[in-house]
């Protein structure tokens, strides 16, 4: 096995473990963001730095503290990082996705942090 393959594997596992967090977030719902939530997110960022991955470990990063935040809140001000949150996690959701379809081998997909980038410029404008 080349190290080309071995990087498209290992992109594979994480966007795999990201997706099934997302996905077990949607059915228990955002409200539902745990301590552990924000431990597993620094994990996968964790490994998302190792494989060079900035944008999904900026992503990863972000999101476990927004979740914390809002997680936190007990005023209306702190309840408007709720909004934060609900953005940044699609934008984690849209990333995997694109991220996933690029791969074909090489580590991130430029493709994916750019449209990511773009989303994340155009949602930031209607704020």
């Amino acid at each position: 096995m080349n190290g080309k393959n071995a990087g498209g594997i290992e992109l594979n596992r994480l966007l795999s473990r990201v997706e099934d967090w997302t996905e077990d977030l949607l059915l228990r719902g955002g409200s539902q963001f745990a301590l552990e939530d924000a431990k597993r997110l620094e994990a996968l960022a964790d490994e998302a730095q190792k494989l060079g991955m900035e944008l999904l470990e900026d992503l990863l990063r972000k999101l476990g503290r927004s979740g914390e935040q809002s997680r936190l809140a007990t005023s209306d001000v702190e309840h408007a990082e709720t909004s934060k949150f609900a953005g940044l996690f699609f934008r984690l959701c849209s990333y995997a996705e694109l991220a996933r379809q690029g791969v074909g081998g090489s580590g991130e997909s430029p493709g994916a942090d750019e449209a990511v980038e773009a989303a994340s410029a155009e949602e930031d404008a209607d704020v």
